[in-house]
């Protein structure tokens, strides 16, 4: 099933001293994976985020959905958009960018009048009426009409840019946060303001890119917005990180789901620690690093006894606390705690706080100089990555295993064969990469 022999240059190389891999033999390699997604694609212009290698559906949000729908949240049709355009150019196929722009067109037909996107649908069934942040959907197609512009440079694929921009702008809550959705539900905790999937995060990252790609100062301006949202929302003495989401009329912290009760969520604040360096260098306003002190202390004071953090850190008293998923009851046991989520964990703000000493021992310039540099991939272990994904790849071009209990589950309500191997875009575009990133390498030596 696997390739254990691809070429003679490629097995002298498994057997022998590092010598220069065959690029035509990664190249090959590379166009074989991407073809094989090609041909998937044809059959609704997108993609799901894994698939049986036979069968009658796929997967979207960890889901079974019909084959003729599409998936936004990565990895998926936007972040296979990225990577065709990536390979038209190393590859020098024009053939890539054109699927590139059949996903953006079939992409287009889901985007919601605000400017959003779901997490998947059908391309022609009815266009969808939320757009949502969430597991960072519709900021990964934005990054993807951003790249197709910047390929094309076209006024139309300018403004396509600015229609999913105008979707974070009109989303914008008045405290100048986000809810998970928009148009906001009038009820449920999506109309909530929330931190969790890194939304925060992920929609002022977008917004700085936005600004400094188009130039618009709007952008700008709804970035340093967020940031005061940051600044207002954050835990005062002895909770001083973030809540999980808060309710959009008091603005305090506020119940999700039923095993998810109102708390300060250590796991969530790493983003927003993240933020607080990124909002620091774009505007050098010292309340962010303010802000920062506040939260490493607060990380540096709650840790567990087993050097983990609680998910989640109920209000006023700071204790841990858990959820059930039959009931919204609140938990204090750890070991009664609902299974299947990550009650805790290994959170700490590391990056931000090394920003943090950086800045104070040296200058924030000195900061700016650490981030700006790109650090370039070593050729030789490209080349080691590169042989092992050859390898791996099976004769149709993917790369495949076996479903676990939870797939084959699905499996069989799909009618599916259990024997049937299963394929993940997640892991297409991984190895895709690294192949182009190899080739690329090689060829500037």
């Amino acid at each position: 099933m696997y390739r254990l022999l691809i070429s003679a240059s490629l097995v002298f190389f498994l057997i022998a001293v590092p010598v220069s891999a065959d690029t035509d033999v990664a190249s090959a390699s590379a166009q074989e994976a991407l073809d094989a997604m090609v041909v998937l694609q044809e059959a609704t212009g997108g993609w799901g985020m894994k698939y049986p290698l036979a069968g009658s559906f796929m997967w979207g949000e960890y889901r079974p959905i019909p084959k003729d729908w599409i998936t936004v949240q990565p990895a998926s049709t936007p972040t296979m958009g990225d990577l065709l355009i990536h390979a038209a150019k190393v590859l020098r196929e024009p053939k890539y960018f054109d699927a590139a722009t059949r996903a953006k067109r079939t992409l287009q037909k889901i985007q919601t009048a605000e400017g959003g996107f779901p997490h998947e649908a059908a391309p022609e069934g009815k266009r969808p009426k939320r757009g949502t942040y969430d597991d960072d959907t519709t900021t990964s197609a934005l990054r993807f009409f951003l790249n197709y512009w910047k390929h094309t440079g076209k006024a139309e694929d300018l403004a396509d840019v600015h229609g999913v921009g105008d979707f974070l702008i009109s989303s914008q809550h008045a405290c100048g946060g986000w809810t998970q959705y928009y148009p906001t539900p009038d009820s449920g905790y999506s109309r909530c303001i929330t931190f969790n999937d890194n939304v925060f995060r992920n929609v002022i990252a977008s917004l700085l890119l936005l600004h400094k790609e188009t130039g618009e100062t709007r952008y700008l301006d709804a970035a340093k917005r967020g940031g005061e949202a940051i600044l207002k929302l954050q835990g005062g003495a002895g909770e001083a990180i973030w809540a999980q989401q808060y309710d959009p009329d008091t603005l305090e912290p506020a119940w999700a789901r039923k095993f998810e009760p109102p708390g300060y969520a250590a796991g969530e604040s790493l983003g927003v620690c993240d933020t607080l360096v990124v909002l620091y260098l774009e505007f050098e306003d010292a309340r962010y690093l303010d802000s920062l002190r506040r939260a490493i202390e607060w990380y540096d004071t709650h840790k567990l006894p087993n050097g983990k953090w609680a998910r989640l850190y109920e209000p006023d008293t700071q204790t841990p606390v858990y959820g059930r998923r039959d009931m919204a009851v609140k938990v204090y046991d750890f070991n009664k705690a609902t299974e299947g989520y990550s009650w805790q964990g290994n959170w700490y703000p590391q990056d931000a706080k090394a920003a943090l000493e950086l800045i104070a021992t040296e200058s924030v310039e000195a900061l700016r100089k650490q981030r700006s540099k790109v650090s370039s991939p070593n050729l030789d272990t490209l080349r080691d990555k590169s042989m092992e994904i050859i390898q791996q790849q099976d004769d149709g071009g993917l790369w495949l295993r076996k479903a676990n209990a939870k797939e084959l589950e699905e499996y069989e309500t799909q009618g599916t064969d259990p024997s049937v191997p299963l394929f993940e875009v997640r892991q297409v575009v991984s190895n895709v990469s690294v192949l182009l990133d190899y080739i690329q390498s090689e060829t500037k030596e």
